[in-house]
């Protein structure tokens, strides 16, 4: 009688279901006692963590009642990873990682989701057998045709993938360049949806790295001018080869300015208006540049491109001596991103630029490279990769301090408060050579 009992138990449970319920249970009444048996048995070694126990039970679970819950394929996940863990014997571990793509494909089949789950599974493979850069570059490229929502591992690794393809001579550079603006596209529409996020600005910012070296303007541009006759008017070219010059700094190419007047002359918008500033500035033409960035900076689509822009303002009106202007697009920029330190160091240039016109009775101009040297320090404080920057200007304008004997004659001490006039308007402390 004891060994009824759980029979009798599981078949009143089973003549409580629903039909539809029943066939996530399995096809028959038989692979649904089983499924029910298998369940309870995997699902209480797993809350255990003890995953090598949980492992024949779950298999059954997903071969008998496969449509059961996605809880199976989740954990399932868990549990054939640690058992490849323990694996030593080839052939068993070949079976193991069938089994662990098996996962991800019922998993799409039974309960959708299929970008984001062939995506996980192009890293599987990637990271289990890296010898099968194809394969992976494939699955992870059909995963970003079919979309992967909100993630925003899933598009660098995409990248990732396409580089490693393109060394090993599967692919061209022309398509890492598609992946490359796919990808950035991607995770700046994201962006889009989920302002300041940082992890989607970190991946953008890592995109950018990972990108950086991997080709010169001189293996980008014969690529593109190769297809110029037959796509010059052709806009989402035309942004596509904008983007990707703009991006290595191939600003001052003849295929960039022809692109981006192009570009322009079709789609005026705050994107283009930037990036004919960008050609204006390679021309050393800082008129245009205020003109096209002065009512467009603060318009364009997201804040990395708001920040350079302002940035890029802000030096075409140091480079025509309008200093307030100047300093006022640079805060801006920081407005937007405060640990944006070259913004400091073109405050702190500009305010060391005007230091002729500024000098007052008491220092005459040597006063205004306190206010510039604090600049500076402000730089690499907020921002480590401009220290070396910031290091080389604060040598160079700490010489100009006034000396000593200057401050006993003034009858000023070091280290009091001293107001920087002119337009500049900033309190500084008073420091001697």
């Amino acid at each position: 009688m004891k060994t009824m009992k759980p029979m009798i138990v599981l078949l009143f449970a089973l003549s409580s279901l629903s039909v539809s319920a029943q066939q996530s249970f399995g096809e028959t009444e038989q692979d649904s006692i089983e499924c029910i048996r298998n369940l309870s048995l995997y699902q209480e070694s797993f809350r255990q963590r003890n995953f090598v126990d949980a492992f024949e039970p779950w298999l059954e679970v997903m071969r008998v009642c496969p449509a059961n819950h996605v809880n199976t394929y989740i954990r399932g996940l868990t549990i054939v990873k640690t058992k490849l863990a323990g694996e030593r014997d080839p052939e068993k571990r070949q079976e193991l990682l069938d089994l662990l793509y098996e996962v991800y494909d019922n998993r799409i089949k039974y309960f959708g989701n299929e970008g984001p789950n062939l995506g996980r599974k192009a890293m599987d493979i990637m990271a289990y057998e890296p010898t099968k850069i194809r394969e992976a570059y494939l699955t992870i490229k059909k995963a970003m045709e079919t979309g992967v929502g909100e993630d925003y591992a899933i598009p660098f690794f995409y990248f990732e993938y396409a580089m490693v393809n393109e060394k090993a001579g599967n692919i061209d550079k022309e398509e890492v360049f598609d992946v490359y603006d796919i990808v950035s596209v991607y995770l700046e529409n994201l962006l889009k949806v989920k302002p300041g996020d940082t992890q989607i600005m970190n991946t953008l910012a890592n995109l950018d790295i990972a990108f950086e070296p991997y080709a010169t303007c001189e293996d980008i541009i014969p690529i593109f001018e190769r297809k110029w006759e037959d796509n010059k008017g052709d806009v989402v070219f035309l942004e596509k080869i904008t983007k990707v010059l703009d991006h290595k700094d191939c600003n001052d190419s003849e295929l960039f300015f022809k692109a981006t007047e192009a570009l322009h002359a079709l789609k005026p918008d705050p994107k283009s208006a930037y990036l004919m500033a960008k050609m204006l500035d390679g021309k050393r033409e800082y008129a245009g540049v205020i003109e096209y960035l002065k009512d467009d900076a603060g318009n364009l689509d997201n804040d990395r491109d708001r920040v350079r822009a302002y940035l890029l303002l802000a030096r075409a009106y140091m480079q025509v001596s309008k200093y307030r202007e100047g300093r006022e697009a640079a805060l801006e920029a920081l407005k937007i991103n405060p640990n944006e330190g070259l913004a400091y160091i073109l405050i702190g240039t500009m305010y060391a630029s005007s230091a002729r016109s500024c000098a007052d009775a008491q220092f005459g101009e040597r006063a205004v490279y306190w206010a510039a040297v604090d600049k500076f320090r402000r730089a690499k404080e907020v921002d480590p990769n401009r220290t070396q920057l910031a290091d080389e200007l604060i040598s160079t304008y700490a010489r100009l301090f006034p000396s000593g004997d200057d401050l006993f004659f003034q009858g000023i001490a070091a280290g009091s408060s001293y107001r920087v006039g002119c337009w500049i308007q900033e309190n500084t402390t008073v420091r001697g050579r």
